[in-house]
């Protein structure tokens, strides 16, 4: 399905991790203790794209709830597809 995008798993992954949702809750800025955006840097440095590897978690969203991973997904799939020529994302 990612092929024609240039997408070749054996070259693309390094490896793979899945854990529950329950194992990896990321943070959020709590206003008792975090001044106002100190997570910005954060949540910049852990959407950052590498190569044509795009990151979608709650982490890049600096919030830990499902929805946010979701339009982190959303965020990530729609960076991909700006470097994919017109062509291959018809196929």
């Amino acid at each position: 399905m990612l092929g024609p995008g240039g997408f070749d798993a054996d070259a693309d992954i390094a490896a793979i991790t899945v854990n529950r949702w329950g194992h990896g809750y990321s943070y959020t800025e709590s206003s008792l203790f975090d001044t106002p955006g100190s997570g910005t840097d954060a949540s910049e440095i852990a959407r950052a794209r590498v190569g044509r590897i795009a990151i979608a978690n709650s982490d890049a969203a600096w919030d830990p709830y499902a929805h946010a991973a979701i339009s982190e997904a959303h965020r990530a799939v729609g960076e991909l597809l700006e470097r994919v020529p017109a062509h291959a994302q018809s196929q």
